[in-house]
């Protein structure tokens, strides 16, 4: 798995430069950071002892220690985490992992178009339920669209059978996940 999105990267990296600065190397340049994004969900899932069962605030943490790594010393500065520990099974925090890249990849390029801005992500249980919250003091007003990433957020949140809930922060935007720990509870 890991060679091929590495792969589809590669190939995404030198079509963008074939296209030099014109739409469609934006376009490229997107789906490209979005490869790796997944890339990197995978890499960190599959680096614990066990695979079954995974210690989400753990997870969460260390993706974004990545995540801030990956978009500069200012972004990763720019990140506060609040992670309390929930246990989920292996799919469900690859889903989760994926949902909270788009909704950071969202806030960096919406909110702050692209310039370091502060970012809270919380993670809490309550009622086996899991909460799952970026907020950021950005422009606000970047909702649910229909662009290519709210689409695949819209089907992830499905998948876990959750609800997302935006809220306006004035200033800044504060998106929350709600779903249930375990699917068969």
């Amino acid at each position: 798995m890991q060679n091929s999105l590495t792969l589809v990267s590669s190939f995404l990296g030198l079509q963008a430069r074939d296209q030099a600065d014109g739409p469609a190397a934006v376009a490229l340049q997107e789906a490209r950071r979005r490869v790796r994004a997944v890339s990197t969900v995978h890499s960190r899932l599959y680096r614990g002892d066990n695979t079954t069962t995974i210690d989400l605030s753990r997870y969460i943490g260390e993706l974004v220690t990545d995540l801030g790594g990956s978009m500069g010393p200012d972004w990763a500065a720019a990140i506060q985490t609040d992670l309390a520990p929930v246990c989920v099974d292996a799919g469900r925090a690859v889903t989760l992992g994926l949902i909270l890249t788009e909704l950071i990849i969202n806030a960096q390029k919406y909110a702050y178009d692209g310039q370091p801005g502060p970012l809270f992500i919380t993670l809490a249980e309550a009622d086996d339920q899991l909460r799952l919250t970026v907020a950021d003091d950005g422009k606000g007003g970047h909702q649910a669209g229909k662009g290519f990433g709210s689409m695949m957020i819209r089907s992830l949140v499905g998948q876990l059978d959750g609800q997302l809930a935006y809220r306006d922060r004035k200033p800044g935007l504060e998106v929350t996940l709600k779903a249930r720990i375990d699917p068969l509870a």
